[in-house]
């Protein structure tokens, strides 16, 4: 299998997310043309002005609809997934759109003859163990999230060598229109109900949103990359409190934060996540939320950058500079 030549074609799924429109607005200024898969009555018009981009209106579980996106396409780049789910999400529900959705998807692009594959899943795949893991360490899932995840990846992978296959396994990404854990942390930090869980001292993996992007690219385009699993990070890891400094920086507050020692917290944690599931109400406090703020999470991606020459060119405070500034006024801060 040879390296794809621009331009190119590409199905985007999950293309209304922040990776995914990302990725599609990429993708039409290198040149290629994208189809570009958007939920019935999601939001839109960011796309449509893009050149090359064609929206294709449905869902994981459209078979009509994948087969379009698949049809006449060289790439398939496939974000879309159950991710932050609300309060009850079962298993099942799991399974459904990132297992079976995948498979669906897989069968369409093979049926189309569409020469790579790029599956985007998650860090979610390695137990919690405070060690630095990679595409070596074993896969053991805590969470229904990630075994979906690993099930999807199992999906893809079986496709070969009909089809060229790429994994990538994302820890947090954060950037422009991101809507998860570190869009939270500016809130709580520009709303001044901050606190670190624990010193502050434990290490995190992050994935800048252009790094992410560049990543997704590159496999995409290097036969190299075909049959190959890689871990995606910034270019070093960093601390709890090191991110919520560069926050408060950059959002001009106070960078002295309150010192919670993390017993307490998890016992509130539970007790909000208990109301949470009898009320159906989402509370910002969560043991999920507590626990991966408070412990370390590192991941090397030390493969990608060996094998295939990776360089992550953004870095912390510019990622960040480039998300709040993407914030609705409402979420954002001057300084005070």
């Amino acid at each position: 299998m040879t390296a794809l030549n621009f331009p190119t074609k590409a199905f985007v799924t999950g293309a209304n997310g922040a990776i995914g429109s990302a990725l599609t607005k990429r993708l039409s200024h290198l040149g290629w043309e994208v189809a570009a898969l958007v939920r019935p009555g999601s939001e839109a018009t960011h796309l449509t002005h893009l050149a090359g981009v064609e929206i294709v209106r449905g869902e994981l579980g459209d078979a009509a609809a994948l087969a379009t996106g698949c049809c006449d396409r060289d790439a398939v780049f496939h974000l879309a997934a159950l991710v932050h789910a609300d309060p009850g999400t079962s298993e099942a529900q799991f399974q459904r759109v990132n297992a079976e959705g995948t498979r669906l998807l897989a069968e369409a692009a093979v049926k189309a003859r569409v020469a790579r594959f790029v599956y985007f899943s998650t860090v979610a795949v390695y137990p919690a163990s405070g060690m630095v893991m990679d595409e070596n360490s074993v896969v053991a899932p805590e969470s229904p999230y990630g075994r979906s995840k690993l099930d999807g990846e199992r999906v893809v992978m079986s496709t070969t060598p009909r089809m060229g296959v790429t994994i990538l396994r994302l820890p947090v990404v954060y950037g422009p229109h991101d809507r998860g854990n570190v869009a939270r942390l500016i809130q709580a930090i520009r709303g001044g109900k901050f606190a670190l869980a624990g010193d502050g001292r434990n290490v995190k993996s992050m994935l800048a949103l252009d790094n992410a992007i560049d990543a997704a690219v590159l496999v995409a385009t290097d036969a190299r990359a075909v049959g190959a699993t890689y871990v995606v990070t910034d270019a070093r890891d960093y601390t709890q409190v090191e991110i919520a400094e560069t926050i408060a920086e950059i959002l001009g507050k106070s960078r002295r934060f309150l010192k919670l020692p993390l017993r307490p917290m998890i016992v509130l944690a539970r007790l909000a996540d208990a109301f949470s599931s009898i009320s159906g109400m989402r509370l910002p406090l969560t043991v999920d939320r507590v626990t991966k703020l408070a412990t370390s999470a590192r991941y090397s991606g030390a493969r990608l950058r060996t094998e295939l020459g990776f360089i992550p060119r953004q870095e912390l405070r510019e990622g960040l500079i480039q998300q709040i500034e993407a914030m609705p006024p409402r979420n954002r801060a001057g300084p005070g």
